[in-house]
């Protein structure tokens, strides 16, 4: 039997509604899987079946779109050490980014179903203190946790809330463009998380050309996903989500942002031997010529190349 951490009957009846997962079929799909990493020599310990099931869930239960999505998450990894390396939570320059609390998940949803809500606080990153990559690397260690950890995040998705308040030039002059782009393929296109709306709070004046840049970053699947723009009206914000699910500072009867936070300090510290093993799932690209796309991937009966070619991120 798979060992997979048994959901809800109402994550179960959305997982099959819009996943579809049929339970009768899961452990087979599995297998497959596992042998395809076998015969890829990348089985891990860490690759348990609760890994695979949110890749399989993330793909819709598609066995070709699982296998590049696997092989997308080893790659994009090594293609950037100052993200997924040095992730110590006890390093005292690691935690001093996880106090700041740029992205935080929220603990609570209006429904059992709803996508969670994953804040982003883009003003609290304190540009003398850390690099944008240092950032970035407390967002994975954090999406690392939910992967494994958030039955909900994973089969409902997520629901970006990004709060620009603070934002400065100087914000935007540490967001490297091919650093960005590598990130958002890491976050999209490799991650089993999918995204289901974002939501824009306090945009600065002149932002327009960020936010194009963020728009041109979005995969083609997210770019159809609904994208509101809030200004400086939480009645707007509101009007989207309960303030029952909503910090504080936003209005709402959650606990303060920071309580928030320490909560998700504690969780990283927690998952520190995990976090560190994490750090270990990536991949070297070999130099070899791709036959089959810029991908490198040609269709066989899983539907990937058994061997690796370096992504060209241009």
């Amino acid at each position: 039997m798979p060992q997979i951490r048994p959901i809800s009957q109402q994550l179960a009846e959305v997982a099959r509604r819009v996943l579809n997962e049929d339970a009768t079929q899961v452990e087979s799909h599995l297998q497959v899987v596992r042998s395809w990493l076998v015969e890829l020599d990348l089985q891990s310990s860490l690759v348990d079946d609760q890994f695979l099931v949110a890749f399989l869930r993330g793909c819709k239960f598609s066995l070709e779109k699982v296998k590049k999505k696997v092989l997308l998450f080893y790659q994009i990894r090594s293609e950037l050490p100052q993200v997924i390396q040095n992730r110590d939570p006890y390093d005292s320059e690691v935690l001093k980014i996880i106090r700041m609390g740029v992205g935080i998940p929220l603990p609570k949803t209006a429904k059992p179903t709803d996508p969670k809500l994953f804040l982003i606080r883009v003003g609290s990153f304190r540009v003398s203190d850390c690099t944008f990559a240092d950032i970035m690397k407390v967002g994975t260690m954090i999406n690392d946790i939910v992967m494994r950890e958030d039955d909900q995040m994973v089969i409902c998705g997520m629901v970006l809330i990004i709060d620009l308040k603070g934002v400065t030039a100087s914000h935007l002059m540490h967001f490297e463009m091919d650093l960005l782009r590598k990130v958002a393929i890491l976050n999209q296109d490799a991650s089993p998380l999918r995204m289901q709306g974002i939501h824009i709070l306090y945009p600065p004046s002149g932002a327009q050309t960020a936010l194009n840049i963020f728009n041109g970053l979005l995969s083609e699947k997210n770019q159809h996903k609904r994208i509101y723009t809030h200004g400086r009206d939480l009645k707007s914000l509101h009007e989207h989500f309960s303030p029952e699910i909503l910090p504080k500072e936003y209005g709402g009867e959650l606990e303060s942002i920071d309580t928030i936070a320490k909560q998700w300090e504690t969780k990283l510290l927690d998952n520190r031997s995990y976090l560190l093993d994490m750090a270990l799932m990536h991949l070297q690209p070999c130099s070899t010529p791709s036959p089959g796309g810029k991908n490198g991937s040609t269709n066989n009966t899983f539907g990937v190349d058994g061997s690796f070619r370096k992504l060209d991120f241009d």
